[in-house]
């Protein structure tokens, strides 16, 4: 499972300055039987398995300055896989997401914000080479950049962003498989009904490029699009309850099924807003 829009609500606005935080936890539950096969057609795990993946995605943006932010993701994974032939599970942290996000300028006195983020994977998440193990994390590093547009229609209490982004991906010395590139793209619109409610629509995903294994280079690829509904409440002043779910609609080599989302969100300030001196 790939939790591919991770955080848009915090959209390409920048928190505001040092001490400013958001943070979010997302769960995530998938359970399926089909998949995307290499020509891209949705059919049934020809290993006739069953995947049942849960993940909890935790995203934590720090203001730096104005135009700068920190931001992290830590996911927790738990993955089960099923077949008449074996029962895998495996439980665990995964693969540590890190960027920073800079807003070099906005356009229409702020309402449409333009920034630039990079950032990297660490290969955290336990990957091991048993095929009978069910991996954690990819065990190779990534770098990807990304270009980020928003607009708020306001007074129409609604938003538009849209995310551009390359992702290069480093060779996994252990088992001699060299991942292809991947372009990465989110469009996301929302609307506020009511002062304390959202609703919004996300389209997220990525085509790869092909494996290179033991140095050969191999038809084998990765793709992903999926279409993402959801809705929010604000319970307190300052947290909100999202759900939803996510809809693959189009991918290949990669699960399907409909996944189903519940998160939680805030924004608090620590206090301060300059670092402390030295």
């Amino acid at each position: 499972m790939v939790a591919l829009s991770s955080s848009s609500a915090a959209g390409q606005w920048t928190q505001g300055g040092w001490g400013r935080v958001w943070i979010k936890s997302a769960l995530f539950w998938q359970d399926t039987d089909e998949e995307f096969g290499p020509a891209g057609e949705r059919r049934r795990r020809i290993d006739q398995g069953v995947a049942d993946s849960r993940a909890i995605f935790t995203d934590i943006i720090v203001g730096v300055i104005p135009a700068l932010d920190l931001w992290v993701q830590i996911p927790y994974l738990n993955l089960r896989f099923t077949s008449v032939a074996e029962d895998l599970h495996s439980a665990g942290l995964g693969d540590l997401r890190a960027w920073v996000r800079w807003q070099p300028f906005s356009l229409g006195s702020g309402s449409t914000p333009i920034a630039v983020r990079a950032g990297a994977k660490a290969p955290l998440g336990f990957a091991p080479l048993d095929v009978t193990i069910i991996p954690l994390g990819e065990g190779q590093w990534d770098l990807e950049l990304f270009g980020e547009i928003g607009h708020s229609f306001w007074p129409i209490p609604a938003y538009a962003e849209l995310w551009l982004g390359y992702r290069t991906r480093f060779a996994n010395q252990t088992t001699a498989k060299d991942p292809g590139a991947e372009y990465v793209v989110l469009a996301e619109a929302g609307f506020n009904p009511t002062a304390g409610t959202l609703v919004k629509a996300t389209f997220d995903g990525f085509v790869g490029g092909n494996w290179i294994v033991e140095g050969v280079e191999t038809a084998t690829s990765r793709r992903i699009f999926i279409l993402q509904f959801e809705g929010a409440l604000r319970l307190l002043r300052r947290i909100w309850l999202e759900g939803g779910v996510r809809l693959p609609v189009a991918g290949r080599n990669f699960p399907a099924g409909p996944q189903l989302v519940v998160a939680l969100s805030s924004a608090f300030d620590l206090g301060f807003r300059q670092p402390p001196s030295p």
